[in-house]
């Protein structure tokens, strides 16, 4: 096979790997290894710089955010050298993603706005739902819904006109996450409500991070008992798909706790909640240990447990004072890679 061939199909592989949502993160990082190896060997710098932005965002979804943001600047650099438009756009998605996990919430909407500006052409189908996803996204997280709704409606416009319906479960997911957090509950209800319904038009169950969301507003609107069993639905799935991004089960188990101390089932919630504490700590995740802490100030006090609510309330004040953002009530969102493989309805909720 000769250079040229080789580039091509080298090409199409990496291809594969950027424009579709990868289940396994660590299976994804030691293909994207291949592949820069691979491009290495036909001394294409090119070819090879997309395949390390391909494992440095793998290794990001593993959780070694930091070794991920030691590694994008280089790329980001050699892109904006020679001109490649498509891959500055690219890693500025990819650091959008790390500077979430590290908390900043005022550079994760920096590098979304510069994923945008620069999509033109040659930005694929993909790129054009995903990144304005990603802005809307940073938007809301900043608080700001009023201009991230257009921005939702933009990206669900695109994926139905062109038929990427995977993507659309995940726009119209952060959408009602999005407005859940902003403390619009009926404005979320219905959004999750056009999400459950194409997830039944299409035929396929709604995975574990969408679960999440449908519980989180169930939980907001006092549907205690139905949250609890959603969430428990929802951990049973993410189990048994396999790991995907590494601060999932902590949010997961977050919410499960905050349905159970609103049934009143306070032991079960503690539970939950000290689960999702050691999820944090192993994993480094600083963003979500913070409401991980205000919220176990809220439990213990319900509780009737006043010097525990007393430390965790300060040690909520000194994680969040941590963070390199000042934003006070940071949000989470599962973009980029919250979505499993369809695999038909299973008899699970079609109707978050």
């Amino acid at each position: 096979m000769n250079d040229t061939a080789g580039g091509a199909e080298l090409s199409a592989a990496l291809l594969a790997l950027e424009d579709r949502v990868i289940v396994d993160a660590a299976a994804g990082y030691s293909a994207a290894v291949e592949l820069e190896r691979r491009a290495d060997a036909l001394g294409d710098t090119a070819l090879l710089m997309r395949a390390r932005l391909c494992w440095i965002d793998m290794l990001r979804r593993t959780g070694d955010y930091r070794e991920a943001a030691r590694h994008i600047k280089g790329i980001q650099a050699w892109a904006r050298k020679y001109g490649d438009r498509r891959l500055q756009a690219r890693s500025h998605l990819v650091w959008a993603n790390i500077e979430w996990l590290s908390g900043n919430r005022a550079k994760t909407l920096r590098h979304a706005q510069s994923a945008v500006e620069l999509l033109d052409g040659t930005a694929t189908p993909h790129m054009q739902i995903w990144h304005r996803l990603r802005l809307a996204s940073a938007l809301a997280e900043n608080g700001d819904m009023d201009a991230a709704r257009p921005c939702y409606r933009q990206a669900e416009e695109l994926a139905r006109e062109l038929h990427e319906w995977e993507r659309l479960t995940v726009v119209l997911n952060n959408w009602a996450y999005g407005e859940y957090k902003s403390g619009d509950f009926p404005r979320a209800g219905k959004v999750a409500r056009r999400m459950q319904d194409h997830a039944v038009v299409r035929g396929y169950h709604l995975d574990a991070g969408a679960l999440d969301t449908i519980g989180a507003i169930q939980t907001a609107n006092g549907e205690y008992a139905e949250a609890e069993q959603t969430m428990q639905v929802c951990i049973a799935r993410y189990k048994s798909a396999g790991v995907n991004d590494a601060d999932e089960m902590a949010e997961y188990l977050l919410t499960l706790a905050r349905a159970q101390r609103g049934l009143g089932a306070t032991g079960r919630a503690l539970v939950s909640l000290d689960a999702a504490h050691r999820q944090c700590t192993e994993g480094d995740l600083r963003e979500i240990l913070v409401r991980v802490y205000e919220e176990k100030a809220e439990l213990h006090a319900a509780r009737g447990e006043h010097a525990e609510a007393l430390a965790a309330k300060e040690a909520f004040i000194a994680a969040r004072e941590s963070l390199s953002s000042p934003r006070r009530k940071p949000m989470r969102f599962t973009l980029p890679a919250m979505f499993r493989p369809h695999r038909g309805l299973r008899g699970s909720r079609a109707g978050g």
